[in-house]
């Protein structure tokens, strides 16, 4: 009878760890996915900006409810000499100022205002 006592409280120990470790990956994820949506939304900003950014910035932004430090560092194409016309503009978000990044992006642009082709 104790050992079936012990083998239930062991039982009920390792599913509210995995309960524990279940809810901190859920949290994780979300604040995954909002990083995330930050960064794309910001990509976004950046794709139909008038010119490209000739120096690093940064800023917040609130998405989720909650505020997300970006910062946009503009860097030479992968190969500048076959495009001379784009830089490279590497994105960070982070949830805290100055933290650990929760998202990435980097996106080629023109550096002046993006252009249409006349269509015939």
């Amino acid at each position: 009878m104790l050992v079936a006592m012990l083998i239930l409280s062991l039982v009920g120990l390792t599913l509210a760890r995995f309960q524990t470790f279940q809810m901190h990956s859920t949290a994780n994820l979300a604040m995954s996915a909002a990083g995330k949506l930050a960064a794309d939304n910001l990509a976004i900003d950046l794709l139909v900006a008038p010119g490209a950014p000739t120096s690093p910035q940064s800023g917040a932004v609130e998405v989720g409810g909650r505020p997300w430090y970006w910062q946009v560092t503009p860097a030479p194409p992968p190969d500048p000499a076959l495009m001379p016309d784009l830089v490279r503009l590497d994105i960070v978000v982070s949830a805290e100022e100055g933290g650990q990044p929760v998202a990435t992006r980097s996106l080629l642009r023109p550096r002046g205002l993006p252009t249409v082709a006349n269509q015939r």
